[in-house]
């Protein structure tokens, strides 16, 4: 792999000399925050206030009008905290439990007010399962990342009641722009990246993008490498004002060891007459472990104005994944798992998948704009159509052969004689039609919309399981004039639960409901908004074990989550950007026949969380283009589901400083900057998530 990523390097610098060199002799002077154009749901957006998003309604709607708590990060936030992933980029939205369990180099872990939440790629689903279907998006690909809480199944059907976490991918641009970076950090990080845009050869209606990356690191946890490639080209065809076509494909590639390590809660967070296990050591085997995902984006995005009151739009993409996972992790899942008297050893498993996955997504939408009287409409009809398949050879081996001394690891040969890899299949079919209305009348503004899904989920060896839903949501919202939006929403959402109970009956989908009261304030001009919400959500229909035979389930779980989330976003001026949050969640384990667990708080959950972010742009002296970024970010403590353990709160600093100079921009940039060992969170079953060490990244762009 690093041969690869080597090719890589070279090729992307060719790529960079040949861009330039077809540039003007000349270059021009480089205004990196240049004139924009107006401002659509995919567009850049200067500094860190977007005004519209597509998300919460699937139309181009100002964000200060939707009756939903929502947030965009965007790419100039992304980049003045140099974020390396999606938990990364969201530590700083409120409401949302980024970092979830630590530090994960499989897939990246959030929650949204308590709850699971589901991630899209420009509106259409991304992940239907865990670790093994697709590949960490890298934010350098991404626009925006905006951020919906709250169940949004009338939208994008199944999925978390917590909400949606959309990423935009970057698209062409009308204007030429071209830029090349060059990271290097702590744990040997090299990167180079670049993103070039612009028309074609001059053309009028033709633009095109490519963004690249290339990695090669380590990571806190040793023998766990990190390394990327991603190349993602996109073509805009405007062949009028009525109709734009763009055509969007990404390749990725990861390459890696898995970096949890299951440690027990002795040694982490319990005593341990050995002392602490150190929070860098690898458990699994070096030369057996691997966590390698490969995949493969190819769609479109396409819309077209028949006139002024009528639009069509098509959004399409087909995923194509494997991933390679194999782990020798620690049997860490009891109170006291050491297997010798001096409380050293662990016992492992051996687990093995192989995947490969085949994902298609189209959503079609007809929109259209009207008057009845004194009430002006904005119609949406949409239908979209969601294919996954997946098949997977697994196996599950434990051997008492590939204990390891958790405090002297040695890396013996693997016992894997009792290993088999079992073949299976599995897949999900959905399809959904839904009707939404944005009608308002003066200064009020209703939103109401209805969906109806089938959802089909088929499985090797089980019963063919077809799930239908009815999803609603309404909301009301007051514009006034001096910039205060008050609002109220409810909105639902389902998740189909696979499985039968002990009479053989399949499960019904589980069913979450959400009543929000909000107001949202943005100073009439200004680059501003602040917003309040308080929340109560009831997530029902959740397993939970069956009191007649606990080896089955019933559906008499509920979760109830309720809270205040307050946050702040401005670009005051042209010299200071800055982000602010505060969250209060009260979630909880409201039903269960599990009592241990009865009204206790989600485990993985704070009931705090505050942070804020601040950027100033200053001159020295004669010399302009200095920056300089400060932010601070407090968690606080999480226990596992039966309150046996507790993980404590934390505060963390993060830091930047910069320099834009003629064509050049450097920047240094320091997540917890005083490098505060943490543990993530502790679960009930017995192991311990680590949370993200000290990373330092120098940075050098060069834009032409």
């Amino acid at each position: 792999m690093k041969s690869l990523n080597y090719r890589f390097y070279c090729w992307l610098a060719c790529f960079a000399t040949l861009q330039a060199y077809a540039a003007e002799e000349k270059l021009p002077e480089v205004q990196v925050s240049s004139h924009l154009e107006k401002e659509t749901p995919t567009s850049a957006v200067r500094g860190y206030t977007a005004k519209r998003s597509a998300t919460a309604t699937k139309t181009d709607s100002s964000i200060l009008e939707t009756p939903q708590s929502i947030s965009v990060i965007t790419a100039d936030q992304i980049e003045d905290q140099r974020a390396q992933s999606i938990q990364e980029v969201l530590r700083y939205s409120a409401g949302v439990v980024s970092d979830q369990y630590g530090l994960d180099s499989r897939s990246d872990s959030y929650a949204i007010r308590g709850m699971d939440a589901t991630q899209y790629l420009n509106g259409l689903r991304q992940i239907n399962t865990f670790y093994s279907e697709t590949i960490r998006p890298d934010p350098y690909a991404m626009e925006r990342i905006e951020v919906l809480r709250g169940p949004s199944s009338m939208l994008y059907g199944s999925g978390g009641v917590g909400g949606v976490v959309n990423l935009v991918s970057k698209r062409p641009q009308t204007e030429t722009k071209r830029e090349m970076s060059i990271l290097l950090g702590n744990y040997q990080r090299k990167q180079l990246q670049a993103d070039f845009t612009g028309p074609v050869a001059d053309t009028d209606n033709l633009f095109y993008r490519l963004v690249l990356l290339g990695r090669d690191s380590e990571s806190q946890v040793k023998h766990a490498g990190d390394e990327r490639t991603l190349i993602a080209p996109s073509l805009t065809w405007k062949p009028s004002d009525h109709t734009s076509i763009t055509l969007l494909a990404q390749y990725q590639r990861n390459d890696g060891r898995p970096t949890p390590q299951f440690l027990p809660w002795s040694g982490v967070l319990r005593p341990n007459p050995n002392g602490k296990i150190p929070f860098n050591t690898y458990l699994g085997d070096p030369g057996f472990d691997r966590y390698v995902s490969e995949s493969t984006h190819l769609g479109w995005s396409l819309e077209h104005a028949f006139n002024d009151h009528l639009k069509f739009r098509q959004n399409a993409r087909y995923t194509s994944s494997t991933n390679d996972y194999r782990s020798l992790y620690p049997d860490s899942f009891s109170v006291n798992p050491y297997i010798d008297a001096n409380q050293r050893v662990l016992n492992r498993y051996v687990d093995v998948s192989k995947t490969n996955s085949k994902t298609v997504n189209l959503d079609n939408h007809l929109e259209a704009s009207f008057n009845t009287g004194d009430f002006s409409h904005t119609l949406l009809l949409g239908l979209d159509y969601g294919r996954f398949r997946q098949a997977k050879n697994a196996g599950f081996y434990f051997s008492p052969n590939n204990s390891i001394d958790a405090y002297d690891p040695i890396y013996t040969p693997v016992d894997t004689s009792g290993l088999v890899l079992t073949p299976s299949f599995s897949r999900l079919i959905q399809t959904g039609v839904y009707l939404q209305d944005q009608v308002r009348y003066k200064q009020w503004i209703l939103t109401a919309g209805i969906r109806r899904d089938e959802a089909k989920n088929e499985a090797q060896g089980s019963e063919t399981q077809r799930d239908y839903a009815t999803t609603e949501r309404y909301g009301l919202t007051y514009v006034a004039e001096n910039g205060w939006t008050p609002y109220i929403s409810y909105a639902e959402s389902f998740l189909p639960v696979a499985g039968t109970d002990r009479l053989g009956d399949l499960f019904e989908p589980q069913r979450g409901k959400q009543w929000e009261l909000g107001v949202k304030y943005e100073p009439p001009g200004s680059r501003t908004r602040f917003t309040a919400a308080v929340f109560d959500i009831r997530d029902q229909n959740r397993a939970t074990p069956d009191p007649i035979n606990p080896n089955y389930s019933i559906q008499q779980g509920e979760i109830h989550s309720r809270g205040l989330e307050l946050e702040a976003v401005s670009s005051l001026t042209n010299h200071l950007s800055l982000i602010a949050s505060y969250s209060y969640l009260d979630a909880r384990y409201n039903k269960t026949n599990n009592p241990a667990e009865r009204g206790n708080q989600i485990e993985t959950i704070p009931k705090h969380l505050a942070s804020a972010w601040a950027v100033q742009r200053f001159a020295l002296g004669e010399l302009h283009g200095f920056r300089a970024g400060l932010g601070v970010r407090y968690i606080g403590s999480t226990q596992d589901a039966y309150e046996q353990v507790k993980a404590p709160d934390v505060t963390l600093v993060d830091a930047m400083l910069g320099l834009d100079y003629g064509s050049w921009r450097y920047a240094f940039n320091a997540s917890n900057l005083f490098d505060k060992e943490y543990v993530s969170t502790c679960i009930s079953r017995g192991d311990c998530w680590l949370g993200p060490r000290r990373q330092v990244i120098a940075s050098a762009t060069y834009y032409w």
